[in-house]
């Protein structure tokens, strides 16, 4: 652990700190993505930080031509591991302002100058379980450790010995069954359990609007997925993931499939690939996918309730091809 770090179990209790280093506090207007996972917001609630919403356009950057709303900070948002343009960021703001980097999705990704993701600005919260398969594991990165210190939110806990949850280890041993085998059973699994909760009427994976409001329990980061991190071979791992976009992008360019971000910057290691779900042969594509065992195909995200994401943007077809190790 580095003293510009805490480590959390979730990313959600790890943006609560960053609100505390950026001087947000009770009645703060915060900018958030309009394209933007409805469960950060929980994070908005908890630290009653008012979100604004401004616009995402379809290459995953700040809408240009657009003059940002004020505000006492601003989410910018690392998608899918591809760098947030903060200059054209930086450019659009009506005045500075304290910027906190999400970089849920770009553990082991940096920008074209080599800058790691998720350090760039005064605060940046990185998920690692969102890059390997650990059973926990998140942390915010604050530029000047005297603000992380001097914060007074959600202290960093000693990191938790407790046996592993069996719901990690099944997933897992499917996962390993899944990786040495011909059978998608991965995607079969969530495929199965979506079709249970349709049929009982229940509400749909990742689709409850409580997820907006409440935090999970603030808990430490296993000691398990520090070790696991630790064990990680950074190189090979970045490496597996730019051969397997470039496998994608191919198959893309023959089927007519359009991409938000078709090419990778020098020191991008990207979370997976992301596709539109409005243009090509989509069946095609799918097969492809599993058959050449490229990754899993995955929705991304549940949007907040409120979002003022246009109804007709292509965002909303958006799928990812997750290199999830």
């Amino acid at each position: 652990m580095t003293a510009n770090r805490r480590h959390y179990a979730f990313a959600r209790h790890a943006l609560v700190t960053a609100f505390g280093v950026v001087g947000a506090r009770s009645g703060s207007r915060v900018l958030v993505p309009d394209f933007i996972c409805r469960d950060l917001l929980a994070s908005f609630a908890f630290a009653d930080v008012r979100p604004v919403f401004y616009a995402i356009d379809d290459d995953l950057q700040v809408k240009r031509g657009d003059t940002l709303p004020s505000a006492d900070a601003m989410i910018v948002v690392n998608y899918f591991g591809f760098a947030a343009d903060l200059t054209r960021v930086t450019s659009m703001l009506p005045r500075p302002m304290p910027i906190i980097e999400d970089n849920a999705h770009g553990w082991l990704s940096a920008d074209a100058d080599g800058a790691p993701l998720g350090s760039r600005t005064a605060a940046g919260i990185t998920s690692v379980r969102k890059t390997i398969r650990v059973p926990d594991g998140a942390y915010v990165e604050c530029r000047d450790n005297a603000n992380l210190e001097s914060c007074g939110v959600h202290p960093e806990l000693s990191p938790r010995d407790e046996p592993l949850a069996l719901g990690y280890r099944v997933r897992r041993a499917v996962a390993t069954i899944d990786a040495r085998s011909r059978l998608p059973l991965m995607a079969g699994s969530r495929s199965a359990i979506r079709l249970v909760r349709t049929l009982s009427g229940r509400t749909a994976v990742h689709e409850d609007p409580r997820d907006e409001r409440v935090l999970p329990e603030h808990r430490a980061i296993h000691r398990e997925s520090l070790a696991m991190m630790a064990r990680v071979d950074r190189p090979a791992e970045v490496r597996r993931r730019r051969e397997l976009f470039a496998k994608c992008s191919a198959a893309a360019v023959e089927l007519g499939i359009n991409s938000p971000t078709p090419r990778l910057s020098r020191f991008t290691s990207p979370q997976g690939f992301p596709y539109f779900g409005d243009a090509g042969d989509q069946a095609a594509f799918v097969r492809r996918v599993y058959r050449e065992r490229l990754g899993e195909i995955i929705t991304w995200p549940s949007l907040p309730t409120h979002t003022t994401l246009p109804l007709h943007s292509r965002l909303r077809t958006l799928r990812l091809v997750n290199f999830l190790a």
